[in-house]
């Protein structure tokens, strides 16, 4: 269920960023939504504060917002108006605060712009592309184990195994595990999605293979039996595709400002102190 009214207090405080597009004119065809001592609000306006919410909030329709949307503007127009005329933008702190707000804006803009430019799908894809050939293939293994709570329940169902019985039925009956209804399957995994103790063991043993004795870690006891090896296979393009964009997003961003700084003259008058590095006044006294 969205409540709107829940929020009020966290919408009257977004960032001045998410704003910025607020004022700009809007087409003839905006129609106004309402009206504060004769300053129109536009459905624009409305939409860029809807758009500004997190994530969860946006899956209620718009229309069904729209009443708090609008109130919420309302209540920013008159706070606007108030502040204007306490002429709040002739003291220096707000002077200092609007001047680093529009620097904001700005730079947001030039980077939105530029990443916009550079970032096609044609270097998005090129980029996964060399991302995968820089991966090492990595190995796994497909694995059953049976999971009990001490060594004496281990070395039984190992004997069960060993005596010939199948060993995922032998996990389905003596295994504490989740996997225990299915017969203690784990699929594929990696060395490093398992605990070292377990990962060690598996890793170590062939297809058909069973290990000899009883593996312990923080989870129990464990009997593996690892039923396959393969190479993995590189993740498809789909499934990283977001995380690939993140990536190029900041190698453009910081070959942009790289690219800035070489034709600036830039003179650095005080190396900054390491974080929590405080600058010494004077020598400590001696003990």
């Amino acid at each position: 269920m969205f409540h709107f009214s829940a929020s009020r207090v966290a919408l009257i405080a977004l960032p001045v960023i998410a704003l910025a597009g607020i004022a700009l004119a809007q087409p003839a065809s905006d129609p106004v939504v309402a009206r504060v001592n004769g300053q129109p609000i536009t459905r624009s306006q409305v939409m860029a504060v809807f758009e500004s919410l997190p994530p969860q909030m946006r899956q209620a329709p718009l229309e069904a917002v729209m009443p708090a949307l609008v109130n919420e503007m309302v209540a920013r127009k008159l706070i606007n108006e108030a502040a204007e005329k306490a002429k709040l933008d002739g003291d220096a702190k707000v002077k200092e605060q609007l001047k680093s707000a529009r620097e904001t804006v700005l730079q947001q803009a030039f980077l939105e712009r530029t990443v916009s430019k550079e970032l096609t799908d044609e270097r998005l894809k090129k980029r996964y592309d060399d991302l995968i050939k820089a991966q090492p293939p990595r190995d796994e293994v497909h694995a059953r184990h049976i999971l009990v709570a001490n060594e004496v329940d281990a070395l039984a169902a190992l004997e069960d195994v060993k005596k010939g019985q199948d060993f995922s039925e032998v996990s389905k009956k003596r295994s504490t595990g989740p996997t225990a209804a299915t017969g203690g399957d784990l699929g594929f995994f990696t060395k490093d999605q398992m605990v070292p103790e377990f990962a060690e063991a598996a890793f170590a043993l062939q297809p058909g293979q069973v290990t000899q004795k009883p593996v312990k870690s923080q989870f129990g006891w464990h009997v593996i039996k690892v039923e396959a090896r393969r190479t993995a296979p590189p993740p498809a393009f789909a499934d990283v595709s977001e995380e690939v964009r993140e990536i190029l997003v900041r190698e453009i961003i910081e070959q942009t400002v790289n690219d800035l700084k070489k034709g600036a003259k830039i003179d650095i008058v005080e190396q900054p102190k390491p974080a929590g590095q405080l600058p010494t006044i004077a020598p400590a006294p001696k003990k």
